[in-house]
């Protein structure tokens, strides 16, 4: 399948560096798999950008540690704890709504013949 023109891949609103890298490494797999066009972008633009803050609230936790110093300097909870979790959780839920990973029963190859056909036709 030929290389996509990066007009074709950018993504539908500005993305930080992180969200992007992301953005470029997804999108260039989809096209790959012959389903760039077959995808919601819009859902891939918030896959990325929460997978950007989901790296962030990580690397906050990695730093600190699970539990923290609070306000009255006793031990307690990292309280990036919290959002990690469900940020954790929309990606799951957003990679299934996109989807990112094809089931077994569309793994054929099929959808890169659609693309090709696709791309014919513009």
């Amino acid at each position: 399948m030929s290389k996509p023109s990066k007009q074709a891949v950018d993504p539908p609103r500005s993305l930080d560096p992180v969200a992007r890298e992301v953005w470029d490494r997804q999108a260039a797999r989809l096209w790959r798999d012959g389903r760039w066009h077959s995808i919601d972008h819009d859902l891939l633009c918030l896959f990325a950008e929460t997978t950007a803050l989901y790296l962030r609230l990580k690397a906050d936790v990695d730093e600190r540690g699970f539990l923290v110093t609070g306000r009255s300097d006793t031990v307690v909870r990292n309280p990036a704890l919290t959002p990690l979790a469900q940020a954790r959780a929309d990606l799951l839920r957003i990679a299934k709504a996109i989807p990112l990973a094809l089931p077994a029963v569309q793994a054929d190859g099929f959808g890169a013949e659609v693309d090709r056909l696709l791309e014919e036709l513009r």
